[in-house]
């Protein structure tokens, strides 16, 4: 294992990976990215994958449209449209204030009718649909081939990868700068460390002192079957429903639903476990 780079990124996932690869293209040679257990074992292993332009802010819908392109470009990326439907009158007036925000930024975006809706997505009801908002660029992706491949990407950029290899401490000089990563198989001498533990970013950043206040919570999805002769087709657009904080996309001919929750169940408090990986935590279907 090396004992000395520039740059140390900590995490193998989607944000690690993005962020090897992207210091690689602006120029910096001597980056090496830790991975505790495998690549995408960890939160990217447990993602839906539905990807979409729309934000709440012009900063984020930047950052967004960024990812679409980037991951088109590399043949990451399919592009089946989303319909964000508005259940209730104020929703759709909040897409209606939302379009003009993505135009202003060159985004495709329109609000559309309940007819028009159904016209794209023929399995919706236009019951208490009020409209909804039609981005035809957005899509679905795979997400453990896309960090993968993003890591491999990286790598042909000069990155180096080790996995299976576990951060233990951070080293700091008197001043409080940081030294080394010390890991299972050795120390590596740094002077910068980018942090993109995911749910571990706080065991991580504790070990340089520093104080994340994040919490990981339960997110469930499920993905149903497909049901012979009425399967969807696999450009079905992707569908959110922010009145209901529900969102799905077509797989395999079925559908993955996943709900977002007001008061979600808050998980390992104290820290997350290191062990803990792609595992799935256990299920609650009365709260899904």
């Amino acid at each position: 294992m090396k004992d000395q780079a520039e740059i140390v990124v900590i995490g193998g996932g989607i944000y690690g990976a993005n962020i090897a690869y992207h210091l690689a293209k602006l120029g910096k040679k001597d980056i090496v990215l830790l991975e505790k257990g495998e690549l995408a074992s960890g939160e990217s292993s447990h993602a839906a994958g539905v990807v979409t332009q729309f934000a709440t802010s012009q900063a984020m819908m930047e950052f967004r449209k960024y990812s679409i392109e980037l991951y088109s470009s590399l043949g990451l990326f399919n592009h089946v449209g989303s319909l964000r439907v508005a259940s209730s009158p104020e929703q759709l007036k909040e897409l209606e204030r939302s379009v003009s925000r993505a135009k202003g930024i060159g985004m495709e975006a329109e609000v559309i009718s309940p007819d028009e809706a159904v016209k794209i997505m023929p399995q919706i009801t236009k019951k208490d649909l009020y409209g909804a908002m039609y981005l035809p660029r957005d899509g679905h992706l795979d997400p453990y081939t896309t960090s993968t491949s993003m890591a491999r990407f990286a790598r042909e950029l000069g990155v180096t990868i080790y996995t299976h290899t576990r951060v233990t401490a951070i080293e700091l000089s008197p001043k409080g700068e940081v030294q080394k990563v010390i890991t299972e198989k050795g120390a590596i001498k740094t002077s910068t460390v980018v942090n993109a533990a995911g749910m571990w970013g706080p065991r991580v950043a504790a070990m340089a002192g520093v104080h994340l206040p994040t919490t990981p919570v339960d997110h469930q999805h499920i993905a149903l079957k497909a049901v012979e002769g009425h399967e969807f087709s696999h450009d079905t657009p992707c569908l959110r429903d922010p009145d209901n904080l529900v969102y799905m996309r077509e797989e395999q001919g079925g559908l993955v639903i996943g709900g977002y929750e007001p008061n979600p169940f808050a998980r390992w408090i104290d820290g997350v476990p290191w062990e803990h990986g792609s595992k799935t935590v256990p299920s609650d279907y009365g709260r899904f």
